[in-house]
């Protein structure tokens, strides 16, 4: 018979494979949520990408630097995506500590691939403008050194971020495994505060890459009114992957120390969400203007009609003045 004055023993630790670690019925929710917004997002993204290497690669080859950095953007977003994809579980169970451990590694690597999504996407759009809408760089004062501002902030970004990213745990594996003796990592707060300025960057840029094209150039061309709300329509779709990084801001904002009742899977699943859809939609952005001439003319078979005579698919560029100091445009691309 056992001693009922002895001292019990602690219960032994879960082994790596053992499951003790809950994923919660609002979790899992939001995984299926997840994969119900990024698979069709990333499929209705391929369509003005391809849109946009069909018309530079065919008739004529007129690959430029900024189309070689949407597509490596492109690949970064879909290969973040991929590496967030296993902490996206679409049940309630328990898992094992090995298995939080992998997805806490993955989704860590996905940040520094999300950073450099982000700084070619918005590097690409700012080249395609000051190399399509060239004569404004003389007519325009603010407009040259505003979009190579764009890309010098989103550089200095990302490498600071990147460096903060791979020096703030010591030994780096204790960024995602906790069981990690002697790791130290800056506090959660800093977390917040590199987050939050990451944030305010990426609201802002997309912001101005969307508005300086419809500010300096939209209004100005002597186009048919229609015609020139496609055309902003097309352009201003960055301003949702400003709505994106909001709603992301908003969430990693409530990864507060103080909020102790924070279910945290279910938390870092929506913020994984809003990641993914903030990359998909700057690439939609970027790529949008190759929808100007299809959509004209599915406008067409409804009756809708934007300008008269031919008009070709592609990019905007700026040739010249014309009239009374307005901006010419001419199309590139197929008919």
């Amino acid at each position: 018979m056992a001693d009922p004055t002895a001292t019990p023993s602690p219960p032994p630790m879960p082994g790596p494979n053992d499951p003790f670690i809950p994923i919660s019925d609002r979790a899992a929710f939001l995984a299926r949520v997840h994969f119900g917004v990024t698979i069709p997002l990333l499929v209705l993204t391929l369509i003005p990408f391809s849109a946009r290497v069909y018309i530079r690669i065919w008739p004529t080859w007129r690959v430029g630097w900024d189309d070689w950095l949407i597509c490596l953007g492109f690949l970064s977003s879909i290969t973040s995506f991929l590496l967030l994809t296993p902490e996206m579980f679409t049940t309630p169970r328990l898992i094992s500590f090995l298995a939080m451990t992998n997805a806490i590694k993955l989704a860590y690597l996905a940040v520094p691939l999300w950073n450099l999504s982000m700084t070619l996407i918005k590097t690409s759009v700012a080249i395609t403008l000051i190399v399509r809408f060239r004569p404004l760089s003389t007519t325009t004062r603010w407009w040259r050194p505003l979009l190579l501002s764009i890309i010098v902030i989103q550089i200095i970004y990302f490498v600071s971020n990147t460096i903060y990213t791979f020096t703030k745990c010591k030994p780096l594996v204790a960024a995602w495994d906790y069981s990690t003796v002697g790791g130290v990592c800056l506090t959660l707060h800093t977390d917040l505060v590199v987050s939050s300025t990451g944030s305010a960057i990426n609201i802002g840029t997309d912001i101005l890459v969307s508005l300086a094209p419809m500010v300096a150039v939209l209004w100005r061309l002597q186009r048919p009114r229609r015609e020139r709300i496609l055309i902003c329509c097309l352009t201003g779709v960055g301003l949702l992957a400003s709505g994106a990084s909001i709603a992301k801001a908003v969430m990693v904002g409530e990864w507060s120390p103080d909020n102790l009742d924070r279910d945290s899977w279910a938390l870092a699943t929506s913020i994984g969400t809003w990641t993914v859809a903030e990359q998909f939609i700057a690439v939609f952005g970027a790529c949008s203007p190759s929808l100007k001439g299809p959509l004209e003319r599915l406008l067409g078979r409804w009756g809708i009609v934007l300008m008269n005579g031919e008009q070709e698919v592609g990019f905007m560029r700026v040739v010249g003045e014309r009239g009374r100091g307005e901006a010419g445009c001419m199309m590139y691309g197929r008919s």
